[in-house]
């Protein structure tokens, strides 16, 4: 079965996140969900990271997304890259819910085993009010 997301149909095997609350303190937490997604996409599959509900990051806060990927469904590898990171200046970041924070597109480069992937949201205050949706879709 799958659901829509505004523009996107998703397949709900492909669901990191489903209105998954932030950290409500300084730490982070792993998306709820590891998607094995099939390992090299070919560059056809991406991650897409939605706001559920409105989430406001406050002056000098910040939030950090960051994609683990691997050959098991305990995934480590980072590929020393982030998704999304933000400090909020003085007016803070916001975004309404449906607005995309961030997508990425899995590179193709990864080696074949790499069949799973998992995200990570740090803040560096309480969000937990905000929620996040998170899947992988093909392109």
């Amino acid at each position: 079965m799958g659901y829509k997301n505004r523009a996107y149909v998703i397949d709900n095997n492909l669901i990191l996140s489903k209105n998954q609350a932030l950290p409500s303190s300084a730490t982070n937490v792993d998306s709820t969900n590891v998607v094995k997604y099939g390992g090299n996409s070919l560059g056809y599959a991406k991650i897409v990271v939605k706001a559920h509900d409105t989430i406001t990051i406050a002056n000098g806060k910040a939030l950090t997304i960051v994609a683990s990927y691997g050959a098991t469904s305990s995934p480590t590898d980072t590929l020393n890259k982030v998704l999304y990171t933000a400090t909020a200046g003085s007016s803070g970041i916001s975004f309404a819910a449906g607005d995309t924070i961030c997508e990425e597109i899995i590179p193709d480069s990864l080696p074949d085993n790499y069949r799973y992937v998992k995200l990570n949201y740090a803040v560096t205050a309480d969000q937990s009010a905000g929620h996040i949706d998170a899947f992988v879709a093909m392109v």
